[in-house]
């Protein structure tokens, strides 16, 4: 799957966070942002992800454009965010489940599926644990589990190594 940032600007009030900005990549390709904070960073990979949205410009994913269609483009993006949102009263199981059952998976195929993820990131041992309790690394886990529950053809992730043990960053 290819996605096409075309020209993309969002400002915030008289700063422009995002000027002009234009690249593509596809599935399967690795790149990464770098600048110093405030450079715009977030705010692009944010556009990407349909959760803010552009002044000016657009972004094409698998040619299905954030603007018009972003319930389309969703499903075919996964994304980590820096940080997880405080949940302080649900548990990790719960969490990722109920992001299973938002993109569509019952059954057979959620519990599969949510069990496949729990091993690949090594949440196994953790699943019964509240969110509010763990560790930023163990968060920044459960944050990777979660982009990957619908099996996204792309994965943007802001600050995926941020607070993860050399072993957790591999």
């Amino acid at each position: 799957m290819k996605i096409e940032v075309a020209h993309v600007t969002r400002c915030f009030g008289r700063i422009r966070a995002v000027d002009d900005v234009s690249f593509e990549f596809g599935s399967g390709d690795v790149y990464g942002f770098i600048g110093p904070n405030g450079a715009g960073k977030s705010t692009t990979m944010r556009i990407i992800a349909t959760l803010d949205r552009p002044d000016s410009g657009d972004v094409l994913c698998g040619g299905v454009s954030v603007i018009d269609y972003p319930e389309r483009a969703r499903r075919l993006i996964g994304y980590m965010p820096d940080r997880l949102p405080e949940n302080d009263d649900i548990l990790v199981w719960e969490y990722l489940d109920f992001f299973a059952r938002s993109f569509g998976l019952r059954g057979a195929q959620r519990t599969r599926t949510l069990a496949d993820i729990e091993e690949f990131t090594n949440l196994g041992g953790i699943r019964r644990k509240y969110l509010a309790g763990l560790s930023k690394g163990m968060k920044q886990r459960v944050s990777l589990a979660r982009a990957l529950v619908h099996n996204p053809g792309v994965l943007i992730m802001d600050e995926p190594a941020a607070g993860l043990d050399p072993r957790g960053r591999e």
